[in-house]
């Protein structure tokens, strides 16, 4: 399979998997309306964080790889019809897209810079944004800290992660989730249940897929930063902006391009 277009598969049931989380969308949208639009955001999905970006009044162009995604965004953006024609999104790899426009800002948010499942396109995608900053545009990732009692025991039990009503209607889904953890690739494998339920809480349907990712340390990521172009800002452990510590479950990474690169391409377009 794919692994750029994995999420084509589970489109239609994504809204319920993330349940009712909300802490990162709090975060961004007032970083965003901090530093103002335009705004990029790389993983756009089925627009999660983009329609609350829209709705505070900033332009969004949100891009993804999953056709899949896309689709179920633009029947919510006709349910939503309140954006006012500020999002705009294309389907496009994020390791190796042309927008041809700058932004103030770049999001890259939820985990999703952990489905480059190398160091290598971690490096393309990071290098292929930056022209995409205004010189003193701000780029901003988040995902989670890997736990370290969980890469020893290399996986975590099957859990309930949340339930939500079936999109035609038909009953409950429930969400069940495991991960097992591959360290000598930094790889994790996401093994996610989805089973209709009746009313008699039997269930009637069973749909099973896996998701592949490459976990990060913090440790990485400033020498991995500096080497796409770009330097640290702030660093963060939480959406509560608390330092990104020894006990931090998030890493919150917020970067410019450096100057000198900036500089560089103004000097070479003349």
């Amino acid at each position: 399979m794919d692994r750029s277009r994995q999420y084509d598969f589970i489109a239609d049931l994504y809204d319920g998997y993330p349940g009712n989380y909300l802490e990162d969308i709090v975060f961004f949208v007032e970083e965003a309306k901090r530093i103002g639009g335009p705004v990029l955001e790389v993983g756009v999905g089925t627009g999660r964080l983009a329609f609350c970006l829209a709705s505070v009044g900033l332009d969004v162009v949100g891009i993804d790889s999953s056709a899949e995604m896309l689709r179920v965004m633009k029947r919510k953006e006709k349910a939503v019809g309140s954006t006012q024609g500020r999002v705009q999104v294309l389907a496009a790899d994020m390791r190796q897209f042309s927008l041809w426009r700058r932004f103030r800002m770049a999001i890259v948010a939820f985990r999703t810079f952990l489905y480059l499942l190398t160091r290598a396109d971690q490096l393309r995608m990071l290098r292929t944004l930056r022209p995409h900053l205004e010189p003193d545009g701000l780029l901003a990732m988040s995902f989670f800290v890997p736990p370290k009692a969980l890469l020893e025991r290399k996986r975590t039990e099957p859990c309930e992660m949340t339930r939500f009503s079936a999109p035609d209607g038909d009953g409950e889904i429930v969400a069940i989730d495991w991960t097992e953890f591959v360290p000598e690739s930094s790889r994790l494998i996401s093994h996610i249940a989805y089973e209709w339920r009746d009313e008699s809480a039997r269930t009637v349907r069973r749909l099973e897929r896996t998701l592949e990712a490459r976990y990060v340390f913090p440790k990485e990521m400033p020498s991995l930063l500096q080497e796409a172009g770009y330097e640290v800002v702030h660093a963060y452990g939480g959406f509560d902006r608390s330092p990104l510590g020894e006990h931090a479950r998030e890493q919150i990474w917020f970067a410019k391009p450096m100057k000198e690169i900036a500089n560089s391409k103004r000097r070479e377009s003349r």
